[in-house]
C-alpha cells in the first residue's frame, strides 16, 4: 500500500519532508509505505481564505499525479481541507482530510472540544470553517490561538510545547473542553506530552488522518460517483 501525503507549504527541503515521512510512519501498519511531500511554488504556509485559494489547484494536480503513479490513498497535510472535495472529483483513490478525521473523533470520545490554531487572525476563519460542520455546532466551546505562526512551530520545540500547555489549560479551565484538537498540522507529535499535563484528551489530526487513509484503502471506504461526480472539465 502507498499513500501520498501533500503539505501545501512550498519550500520545505528534503531532509523536513523525510523527516515527516519517519514520524507519520507510526500512525500506520508496516506495510504502509508513506511518501511526503510539499506543493512546488504557491504560499509559505496557509493562514488565510488566499493561502488556501493559490494552493489548492496545485494541490488537484498532485493528487492526480499521486494516482497516476499508483498511489492508493492522498492526504492533504492541513487541518484545513484545502480542495479536499474538488481532488475528490478528480480522482477515484480516497482522499483524506485531517480536519474532517479529527472532528469525527471528536464526536465519538468528547462532549465538549476546543481547537487551537496558529495565529489570533487565523481565529475567525477557523470558527467560520468549522460550524459548517454539524459536530462543531453541537460540540465545539472554542477556538483559541497560540499566537506562534505556521512557519515558527517546530522552530523552538520547548516554547512551543510551553505555549501549547498553557493554552489547554485554558480550553479546559475556562472553556469546559475536555478534549482538545490541534488545530495546526504543524503541531504534530505535541499532543503527546501536553495530554499529560492539561488533564484533556489531545487529539493529534496528523496521526488520525494517516490512520484513516490506511484503513480507507483496505476497507476501499471511498465515495462513489453518485456521491461525488468526476470533474469534467480539463486541467
Amino acid at each position: 500500500m502507498k499513500i501520498k501525503v501533500v503539505i501545501p507549504n512550498s519550500g520545505m527541503n528534503r531532509k523536513t519532508l523525510t523527516a515527516r515521512e519517519h514520524m507519520l510512519s507510526r500512525a500506520v501498519s508496516a506495510q504502509a509505505e508513506l511518501s511526503v511531500d510539499c506543493i512546488p511554488s504557491g504560499p509559505a504556509s496557509i493562514e488565510s481564505n488566499t493561502d488556501e485559494v493559490m494552493a489548492g489547484p496545485l494541490l488537484i494536480q498532485a493528487a492526480r499525479q499521486a494516482e497516476a503513479e499508483g498511489y492508493d490513498a492522498f492526504v492533504v497535510y492541513c487541518f484545513s481541507d484545502l480542495a479536499v472535495p474538488a481532488i475528490r472529483e478528480n480522482v477515484s483513490i480516497p482522499v483524506v482530510g485531517p480536519g474532517e478525521v479529527a472532528l469525527a473523533a471528536a464526536d465519538m470520545i468528547s462532549n465538549r472540544f476546543s481547537v487551537i490554531t496558529t495565529v489570533e487572525g487565523n481565529v475567525s476563519r477557523t470558527y467560520r470553517r468549522l460550524l459548517q460542520n454539524p459536530i462543531a455546532q453541537r460540540k465545539m466551546k472554542s477556538v483559541r490561538a497560540l499566537n506562534i505562526p505556521v512557519a515558527d512551530l517546530r522552530e523552538e520545540p520547548e516554547a512551543t510545547r510551553t505555549y501549547l500547555e498553557n493554552v489547554c489549560r485554558q480550553c479546559v479551565e475556562e472553556d469546559g473542553a475536555d478534549t482538545v484538537i490541534l488545530g495546526c498540522l504543524g503541531l504534530a507529535q505535541y499532543g503527546e506530552t501536553v495530554e499529560q499535563s492539561c488533564g484533556a484528551k489531545v487529539i493529534d489530526p496528523a496521526f488520525c488522518a494517516l490512520a484513516w487513509a490506511e484503513l480507507a484503502v483496505r476497507l476501499d471506504l471511498r465515495p462513489s460517483r453518485r456521491s461525488v461526480a468526476p470533474y469534467g472539465g480539463t486541467l
